[in-house]
């Protein structure tokens, strides 16, 4: 074989076994790193709202628990500590006399209340202003002018008529204080320290006892519960004279007893009595 033709096929040989050059794939990677830079973007996007989803589910969840629990269980409102306690009227203080020859208990405590300026005991407010809105219905504008009194201004009360009577009537000490007690009565022997007692006055007539106010409330009042407290023919009973302006809470059974049989509270607390 000729020189030329060996270099020939050694040539060729030579290329035959070279292998042709892989393709590139930087196309493809850079596609992959592009979509796992978008999905997490939006992770972090919608993790918050995510977080924020399950916690008012939870909180959703959790309050209808409560609920159900709360409903099912009894609750005892006046054992409550948050709640203060208002102690229950006692119906039989209605029917206390209160006198000098029966002073109020050492431990009488009102349940006070304020109305039109006046404090009351809590028991009679709503019959009270029940009154006083009829009345103004009827074209009679009752005025309260004294509810519950304190003790220590009974007392200065019952010593001011006590000096007066001294200085006016010439009375000695023992016998001011006697007469005193007639119209006056000292601390603890006075009804309106009960809050059980209003009195009235009349815008149009110094004299309660000839006004329509007065009369109004001589025909109306035990519709209410009260009962005119010292009326003119039974102070030997009352051991009170008589006061046009000073009406006593009952309860309305107790006043409408009273009015058919013709007593004083002190007559038919007798009554009842006698009877056991």
């Amino acid at each position: 074989m000729k020189k030329d033709e060996i270099i020939s096929v050694k040539s060729t040989l030579g290329k035959s076994k070279r292998k042709p050059p892989a393709p590139k794939k930087q196309s493809s990677d850079l596609s992959f790193g592009d979509n796992n830079t978008a999905g997490l973007k939006r992770a972090l996007v919608l993790l918050p709202i995510i977080i924020i989803g399950i916690i008012i589910t939870a909180l959703i969840v959790g309050i209808h628990q409560y609920s159900s629990f709360y409903a099912e269980t009894p609750h005892n409102t006046a054992q409550d500590s948050s709640t203060p306690d208002i102690p229950k009227f006692d119906e039989n203080k209605l029917l206390m006399i209160i006198s000098p020859d029966n002073p109020l208990p050492s431990d009488y405590k009102a349940d006070l209340v304020s109305y039109d300026n006046i404090r009351i005991e809590q028991a009679i407010a709503e019959d009270l202003k029940a009154m006083m809105r009829q009345s103004e219905k009827d074209g009679i504008f009752l005025k309260i002018s004294e509810g519950y009194v304190p003790a220590d201004i009974q007392h200065e009360r019952y010593m001011d008529e006590v000096r007066r009577l001294m200085a006016r009537e010439g009375y000695g000490e023992a016998r001011a204080m006697e007469e005193a007690e007639k119209t006056v009565p000292m601390e603890n022997h006075s009804e309106m320290q009960s809050g059980l007692a209003v009195k009235f006055s009349s815008l149009k007539n110094a004299d309660f006892g000839s006004s329509e106010e007065y009369h109004w409330l001589e025909h109306n009042s035990i519709r209410y519960g009260f009962i005119l407290r010292y009326p003119e023919d039974k102070e030997s009973s009352t051991d009170f004279e008589f006061d046009p302006t000073h009406f006593r809470y009952v309860g309305k059974e107790n006043a409408s007893k009273i009015r058919s049989m013709n007593m004083s509270l002190d007559e038919y607390v007798s009554y009842l009595n006698a009877r056991g």
